[in-house]
């Protein structure tokens, strides 16, 4: 009788994973801080400490998605926001985007490992008692979640239908459907946007645990690692004084100006890591004896999509300071950065798994992960094709001519 020989076990991507990110990083150092304004030796810390956060707490491709995923991504980030990274406002725009990186590369879903994320509404724009309220717990590594697109037709902010009417006793109350929210389950605090009853544009943050919140847990493809789906409000109480200061569009367009270049540089450091599992897989193999040569297409293919990250990195730290700068072309910037980056990444690890075989499709695979959250990031802050159109129609106005609206098939 005989016996099938044994699989090989999956390709892994080297660890540590976090601190090995930091390579990367180096070359960069000279050309994005000559004067050394950037932290980097919190940023090595923070490496480290989150090599060990994720020790303790795995997360792997090999976790099941569900409540014990999400239960570990939770306990990273209240272990990383105990020792500051919940808040990283005092430190160099830059080092958000690497720390995002370093992040990304060792697993995309902890792309809300660090930072305030959708919070930094909260921090920038509410009244100091709803500060006072949400940053403690935020900054203690609670997730606050946002809650935009709506069943009409995706992130269209300016038909927003979810809505507030007074009551009696001066609350509002908010009733409507937001769909694709992520951190549905996780969140202690959702920012919503909505109509003001004067009909204007309103965002406030909603205790997750307020009455009239319902949710419909969906499944995702990826970007599983927080749930996500429906979340229904059937008069919600919102006291007027919660709500953020400000017009609601130019409070959800700030944000974003900043929040996507985050994204951007998770997703390039979950390719980057994907990229040193190639090369180091193929560099072993060749070693080995496996491979008796690498092919040229193999070296053509490592070169280019190395170039390709690194200068999706770069467009996106430089919407990083646009927006920090209050630039006028912020917004733009973020939004074609994100939606460039975030393809260069996706179609990145599609081509170096390639390189691997059959082994870069397995099931468990980090890389198979890494593909499926990249394709959620296509959709997930802004779907691409949006994107780009909102990016050249800047050009196309900026001329003078007129832009049609787009046809609907």
């Amino acid at each position: 009788m005989t016996t099938s020989p044994a699989l090989s076990p999956p390709v892994r991507i080297p660890g540590p994973e976090a601190t090995a990110a930091l390579t990367w990083l180096g070359p960069l150092r000279q050309g994005l801080d000559p004067t050394g304004q950037i932290d980097w030796s919190r940023l090595e810390h923070l490496a480290k400490a989150l090599d060990a956060a994720v020790m303790a707490h795995p997360v792997g491709a090999d976790v099941p998605t569900g409540p014990e995923r999400s239960t570990r991504l939770r306990a990273i980030r209240r272990n990383l926001a105990s020792l500051g990274y919940a808040d990283t406002t005092d430190q160099h725009p830059i080092f958000g985007m690497f720390a995002q990186f370093v992040c990304g590369y060792q697993n995309i879903d902890l792309r809300d490992a660090i930072g305030l994320g959708h919070g930094r509404l909260i921090a920038r724009h509410a009244a100091p008692a709803t500060r006072e309220r949400w940053l403690p717990r935020l900054l203690a590594g609670d997730l606050a979640g946002i809650a935009i697109t709506e069943p009409h037709g995706g992130s269209r902010p300016a038909e927003t239908r979810v809505h507030a009417v007074r009551a009696p006793d001066g609350t509002w109350l908010v009733s409507g459907r937001k769909t694709w929210i992520s951190r549905l389950v996780e969140a202690a605090v959702f920012v919503v946007f909505f109509r003001h009853p004067d009909g204007q544009l309103a965002a406030a943050p909603i205790d997750a645990t307020a009455p009239g919140l319902r949710r419909t847990v969906i499944p995702p493809t990826g970007l599983a690692g927080w749930t996500w789906g429906i979340l229904d409000l059937d008069a919600v109480p919102v006291g007027p004084e919660d709500v953020l200061v400000g017009d609601g569009m130019l409070l959800l367009r700030d944000h974003f100006a900043h929040y996507r270049p985050l994204v951007t540089a998770t997703a390039v450091g979950g390719a980057a890591a994907v990229f040193d599992a190639v090369a180091i897989t193929l560099t072993h193999r060749r070693d080995s004896g496996d491979l008796p040569r690498l092919r040229d297409s193999a070296v053509i293919t490592l070169g280019r999509t190395h170039a390709q990250l690194v200068t999706g990195l770069l467009g996106a730290c430089i919407a990083s300071r646009l927006a920090n700068a209050g630039h006028h072309d912020a917004e733009q910037w973020s939004a074609a950065t994100k939606a460039h980056g975030v393809d260069v990444a996706h179609g990145a690890v599609a081509e170096l798994a390639l390189l691997l075989g059959a082994a870069g499709f397995r099931a468990d695979s980090p890389i198979a992960k890494t593909h499926r959250d990249l394709n959620g990031l296509l959709y997930a802050d802004g779907i691409h094709d949006s994107l780009y159109r909102a990016a050249g129609k800047h050009h196309i106005t900026a001329c003078g001519a007129p832009v049609p609206e787009p046809r609907t098939a």
